[in-house]
């Protein structure tokens, strides 16, 4: 939750949202963990015939380390060997952080859905093949 929080502060999901995806998906929410700290987690599952990134979040202290790129590739190279080969994510229009990052691991921007998070601000629909 510290990470959720301080990684999305406009939005974090809260804790009965992660509590919730962890059960209905308990094999696709995955943490990165340095000796007994988590450092970063992901959640990314199979829908409608593709990967879904619903979060990546890497605590302040261990970013700009390869932890939230290894997250994800983790993600791709899991799926892939079970078939699926696109993944798609919606990130916050004003995230300039998140979106280079993801545009660095090949994903592409193709679709603005507008007034998409509640504050009314818009997402990209960001994607990979």
């Amino acid at each position: 939750m510290e990470i959720e929080k301080a990684s999305f502060p406009q939005g974090a999901y809260s804790k009965t949202r992660l509590k919730n995806l962890s059960k209905k998906h308990p094999n696709d929410f995955l943490i990165a963990q340095l000796a007994d700290e988590i450092v970063g987690y992901v959640i990314a599952y199979h829908k409608a015939g593709k990967i879904d990134f619903d979060s990546l979040a890497v605590d302040k202290k261990y970013r700009k380390l390869g932890i939230g790129k290894k997250l994800v590739e983790f993600v791709l190279n899991r799926f892939r060997k079970k078939g699926l080969k696109k993944a798609s994510l919606e990130v916050r229009s004003s995230n300039k952080k998140a979106i280079a990052f993801f545009q660095n691991l090949g994903f592409k921007t193709t679709k603005v859905i507008k007034h998409y998070y509640r504050d009314g601000e818009d997402a990209y629909l960001m994607e990979k093949i």
